[in-house]
């Protein structure tokens, strides 16, 4: 198994082939397959593939081969705290012990972080605003390499200008590694300034996986019935179900588990170890609905997931490429279905167009 790996130049160590079975990873993606050796090479490289692509490993592993092989430090920016602890953890898997990592995030104390952060630490993975703080602090010299997983929400941050003028002050050169589902003008401006000859991985448009695009109409009394019959009907083991508002999410959150539809919320609302526990309960299969925002759904993954539904209609087609991807993971067929009421039509057909998708209306169970 890890000799596929390794014919792409990466020296898989015990700790990580066994990681790499443990996880059923038998062969490289095809990102993978394209992004490791530039990356080994020392090359900017662009991963622009759909979720469930691999594209954490299609950086995480030459970058940790990259630190083990010279001196100097690599940091990972992530758009958010979840999406960077996952990051964090898959990091701390697959490292030798002597490699210390450190993690600046917003949500947890800066003193700790900070007395954590040496100049022997290594791999730092954090999120824009912190990671911004401690580079004008100067706590992050010797970086030589930097990696932006998920770049438009990253420039979209606040004080994320400043990116700018460190990359173009940066002597010697940084290497850049870029994963990203999608790309908006701000991210296309911003690797024509800085990567314009980067290796460009993609999949060729924002299709996620093996996932089928559905439709079911909802009157305008509302979606809780229609979602809940649905469910049943279906017979859905496991569905991520999107929406906004935190109190739409608390009422739904009610209401399925009094129809005997077991359920957990992930919100801002609630604190991490309460969102670690409705998590786990999700992944073990106590809970059939894991009822999420899209911010806190970034970096989400949940192998066995066959159903995103859509309660709330998403924000855009970038919104919808990451929604849909929390299902048809690593080779899984998956269910994407939004549910749509009358004043709602024109969005959904703004999706169709933008993404070159049709949305079938779902067969009854």
């Amino acid at each position: 198994m890890t000799a596929s790996f390794e014919a792409l130049g990466l020296h898989v160590d015990e700790r990580q082939g066994r990681w790499l079975a443990e996880a059923g990873i038998q062969e490289p993606t095809g990102a993978q397959r394209q992004a490791i050796g530039p990356a080994l090479a020392g090359l900017h490289v662009l991963v622009n593939t759909g979720t469930g692509t691999g594209k954490t490993l299609a950086y995480l592993l030459p970058l940790l081969q990259s630190l083990r092989e010279a001196p100097g430090r690599a940091v990972v920016f992530a758009p958010g705290a979840e999406l960077a602890m996952q990051t964090l953890r898959v990091a701390d898997a697959l490292k030798d012990d002597a490699l210390l990592t450190g993690a600046a995030i917003t949500t947890t104390s800066r003193k700790r972080q900070d007395q954590r952060l040496t100049k022997s630490t290594r791999l730092v993975v954090g999120t824009p605003d912190r990671l911004i703080e401690l580079f004008r602090a100067g706590k992050l010299k010797g970086t030589r390499l930097i990696v932006l997983d998920e770049l438009e929400p990253i420039l979209g941050a606040r004080d994320a200008g400043f990116l700018d003028t460190l990359l173009a002050r940066s002597t010697p050169r940084v290497q850049l590694l870029v994963a990203a589902a999608t790309l908006g003008r701000r991210s296309e401006a911003f690797l024509g300034r800085f990567m314009p000859d980067a290796v460009r991985v993609t999949d060729g448009g924002p299709a996620v996986g093996s996932v089928s695009h559905h439709v079911v109409r909802a009157p305008a009394s509302g979606k809780d019935v229609v979602m809940a019959r649905l469910i049943e009907a279906q017979k859905c083991e496991q569905a991520i179900v999107f929406v906004h508002e935190p109190a739409v999410q608390s009422h739904l959150f009610h209401y399925l588990n009094a129809h005997g539809l077991p359920a957990v919320t992930l919100n801002p609302e609630r604190t991490k170890s309460q969102r670690e526990r409705a998590l786990t309960a999700f992944r073990r299969g106590e809970a059939r609905v894991l009822l999420v925002t899209d911010a806190l759904a970034r970096g989400l993954d949940v192998p066995d997931v066959g159903w995103v539904l859509h309660h709330s209609m998403p924000r855009g087609p970038e919104a919808y490429v990451h929604r849909a991807g929390r299902t048809g993971r690593a080779g899984r067929s998956g269910r994407s279905v939004v549910l749509v009421q009358d004043r709602e039509a024109q969005e959904l057909r703004r999706l169709e167009g933008a993404l070159g998708i049709t949305f079938v209306p779902l067969e009854r169970g």
